[in-house]
């Protein structure tokens, strides 16, 4: 393995845990949170987060919010699903257009998941 793609794979491996850290606070604002898988012993597989995140969007359209911000997380949800499923190419192909496609989905995701976090601490009426 290339000094470079071991670089890339670990930050495009931190950026999917720091997503999903995004995910599991915005999941705890929720008027019922819903818990995801947590580190334990820093370790967490990635089948456990997909779960974890599948049932998010499961769960969301029972949550007593506003229908836009259950559209926000569910989106962002499926945009960091998209990116977690995509990390599995790359790992196997080591495709330069895969990594942008990971690196796309997670910044919509980021931005989604902190606009919605922003209004469920702070909902503007």
């Amino acid at each position: 393995m290339s000094d470079e793609f071991e670089r890339e794979t670990q930050n495009l491996g931190n950026a999917l845990l720091g997503i999903y850290t995004t995910i599991m606070r915005v999941c705890g604002f929720l008027p019922i949170p819903i818990s995801l898988p947590t580190f334990e012993e820093d370790v967490l597989h990635g089948e456990q987060m997909i779960e974890g995140v599948t049932r998010v969007i499961d769960l969301i359209e029972d949550e007593p919010i506003d229908e836009i911000i259950q559209a926000g997380i569910w989106g962002g949800c499926l945009h960091w699903l998209s990116a977690a499923h995509l990390y599995s190419r790359w790992m196997e192909h080591h495709e330069h257009l895969v990594s942008l496609e990971i690196r796309i989905n997670l910044v919509t995701a980021g931005d989604t998941l902190h606009a919605v976090a922003h209004e469920l601490i702070d909902p503007q009426e």
